[in-house]
């Protein structure tokens, strides 16, 4: 399919002719026309470069494709319902500058649209242009000041237990055996054809014993099945036999020459064979919150501090400066990296300050923040305390710059060792006392250790982690970090946009569909501001 020609002759049939009363300066459509329609248009080029250039029919104008597409987040509409809407919509054919009598086109060219966005590695292109309109405009600046926060994103998969993935793994592989022509060469066809193409369990009327017994049977034809695939080059690297060889080592233990049930599943396990990139997650210590699928982090702009306190009603002037789609189980402090590494690469830059929660903080986040000449503001979690009502790090005064450590009984440790793991490169140091704990009173406090004497360790960074425990009692801390608030209001504007749920499958398409959300809510964000605006200029001149 090659570029369509761009036509910018205007018919007495174009919406802004005939309707010209109907969308006053303030209408949202008409605002969309003048500022967002422009910010995508100035960037038609890269838009173009998803097609050939003179190989095949004139496609669909990628600029409609592209609104059509943002208009979709913003109204929360399906493909046939966003069709529709080109057709049938006044204001969607107003913002888009389309004729009255335009036709539309097919709800299938959208996904197709998409198909080439994946292939072309520009699944950010939209959010992109809305993002650098912004930053013309003077909304968003480089670097300055951000806040940052991650949420879930569920996958778009079925809930299924652990025999249903393992019995829909092997499926998908003895389907793919027979699309290859290859089902012949298994032994035991038959019977592995019986079990799990063209049978299926009635689980309302099955009992726990025949469950067991089949869990055990599938483990044992999956052991079959890997060792048959290494010596059948034609499968043994197809995604389908990987995937069975992952389920596997994930469901089962080898114990002898048979395999036996795990008893717990670990976090990244498959949970839908049809999806094997969204994981299982948890997202606290109790696992209250647990999902399937990815997590998206928000980033967003902060307002200056000398800029004036906003009037009730004023909206926002912040925008999502990035919205970067992790797996599931990646740490948020892996998740700010990605964020600071997309703005570096996309003309923003990473951000001078951020606001974070507790998530982001540790020793080596905040030592890197002081090394890169950039500020770290958020709380810093409590140590674990895993021996009870025992005296945790935090009770110490470490000073590993001094290489010495007071314990809450005002003593002096002893003995300081640098500990270095030759495999990751960590640091640690180990402080311990020795005689001042055999006759101290806060003994039984202390330590539970045979020896009756004291020893704790800490990172190399731990001075950075003292300190914001220390900032921590602070009211000024307490004021300061109001700024980190507003991140909650806008992932809970994110999660009613229709955020927390994928409308598609894999890394990369619900990558896609962050960004998407993201700009439909910068794009909505900025609309209410400059009808806001436009409110007062009018309210002022009268």
């Amino acid at each position: 399919m090659s570029v369509p020609k761009l036509d910018n002759q205007l018919t007495f049939f174009n919406v802004g002719f005939l309707s010209q009363t109907l969308f006053k300066e303030t209408d949202s459509y008409q605002i969309f026309k003048q500022k967002i329609l422009p910010a995508i248009q100035a960037h038609r080029q890269a838009l173009c470069d998803l097609y050939c250039e003179d190989n095949g029919r004139p496609g669909i104008e990628p600029v409609i494709l592209a609104g059509v597409s943002l208009f979709q987040y913003m109204e929360c509409a399906p493909d046939r319902k966003a069709v529709d809407h080109v057709r049938l919509h006044l204001g969607w054919k107003h913002a888009l500058d389309l004729d009255v009598n335009y036709k539309g086109f097919h709800s299938t060219s959208l996904v197709n649209f998409r198909k080439r966005l994946l292939e072309h590695a520009k699944v950010r292109c939209i959010f992109d242009m809305i993002l650098q309109e912004l930053h013309k405009n003077g909304l968003i600046k480089k670097r300055g000041i951000q806040r940052i926060d991650s949420t879930h994103v569920l996958g778009c998969v079925a809930k299924m237990g652990r025999l249903e993935v393992v019995r829909e793994t092997l499926r998908l592989f003895l389907e793919c055996l027979q699309s290859l022509d290859l089902h012949h060469q298994v032994p035991c066809w038959d019977a592995l054809s019986e079990r799990y193409l063209e049978s299926s369990i009635q689980w309302h009327k099955v009992g726990q014993p025949t469950l067991v017994k089949k869990y055990q049977q599938a483990g044992e034809d999956m052991i079959m099945l890997i060792k048959w695939s290494r010596h059948c080059p034609a499968i043994c690297f197809d995604d389908k036999c990987l995937l069975l060889e992952r389920v596997f080592l994930e469901q089962y233990d080898i114990s002898g020459d048979k395999p036996t049930r795990r008893k717990n599943e670990g976090s990244g396990v498959v949970k839908n064979p049809h999806e094997p990139e969204a994981q299982w997650a948890a997202k606290d210590r109790a696992r209250k919150k647990q999902w399937v699928g990815y997590k998206a982090q928000i980033a967003e702009t902060v307002p200056d501090p000398d800029s004036p306190k906003k009037k009730k009603g004023e909206p926002t002037e912040q925008f999502i400066t990035e919205a970067n789609t992790t797996k599931a189980i990646a740490s948020d402090y892996e998740g700010k990296r990605c964020v600071e590494e997309q703005q570096e690469n996309h003309g923003l830059g990473a951000a001078d300050v951020t606001y974070t929660d507790g998530g982001y903080i540790g020793a080596e986040a905040l030592a890197k923040a002081q090394q890169e000449g950039r500020e770290l503001h958020g709380p810093a979690r409590p140590s674990a305390n895993t021996s009870g009502n025992l005296f945790t790090v935090e009770d110490f005064d470490v000073s590993v710059a001094n290489r010495t450590a007071a314990c809450p009984a005002g003593h002096t440790s002893t003995q300081c060792s640098r500990l270095e793991n030759k495999e990751t490169g960590q640091v640690d140091y180990r402080f311990e006392w020795s005689y001042h704990c055999d006759d101290c009173p806060l003994q039984t406090q202390c330590t539970k250790a045979r020896s009756g004497r004291r020893a704790i360790l800490v990172s190399e960074h731990h001075d950075h982690l003292q300190t914001r425990r220390e900032e921590m009692k602070t009211e000024a801390y307490e004021q300061d970090m109001y700024k980190r608030n507003a991140i909650e209001g806008t992932i809970s504007e994110f999660a009613r946009n229709g955020g927390r749920r994928s409308r598609y499958r894999g890394t990369q398409k619900t990558a896609f569909f962050t960004y998407m959300n993201s700009a439909a809510i910068n794009a909505k964000r900025w609309i209410r501001l400059l009808q806001y605006r436009m409110t007062q200029e009018v309210a002022v001149a009268t």
